[in-house]
């Protein structure tokens, strides 16, 4: 069944909400997440390898609370429900984010480049830019839909 011009028109305006706000608290996210593997490579000795589940547990947590209540609209629903979904599609991401993370790692070692806080930062970035429209769409469709 085919939507009428306004229902598409709504659709659209709901979509150029959603990306802006689900950019920005990724951001936002990402940050927290580099500056929380770099602390735990840097401060405390941790392998980089290790130190990135903690980082992306923590940010996982406040990217729902924030995805829930300013990207999606959710705040209203219980939020049990959306965890579970929101975790599930995570999971998803996190193979991809964290497979292209630790081929970063992997290429920098094989070509003899000493890892920096700028190299893991960069490394993130990679992981978190690959993993930011497959949970998009899975947060948009399965975990916070009504």
């Amino acid at each position: 069944m085919s939507s009428s011009p306004s229902e598409r028109l709504a659709a659209r305006g709901t979509l150029t909400r959603q990306i802006p706000a689900f950019l920005v608290i990724g951001a936002l996210g990402f940050c927290l997440d580099a500056a929380i593997t770099i602390a735990l490579v840097k401060g405390f000795g941790v392998s980089p390898l290790l130190a990135r589940p903690p980082a992306f547990a923590i940010v996982t947590l406040i990217n729902f609370a924030l995805n829930r209540i300013f990207t999606f609209g959710a705040g209203q629903r219980p939020w049990p429900l959306a965890l579970a979904r929101y975790v599930l599609v995570c999971l998803g991401g996190l193979v991809v984010n964290y497979a292209v993370y630790a081929g970063c790692l992997a290429l920098a070692a094989s070509s003899g480049l000493a890892i920096s806080p700028a190299l893991l930062t960069l490394f993130v970035a990679a992981g978190t830019g690959a993993a930011t429209v497959v949970t998009f769409a899975g947060f948009r469709a399965y975990a916070f839909r009504s």
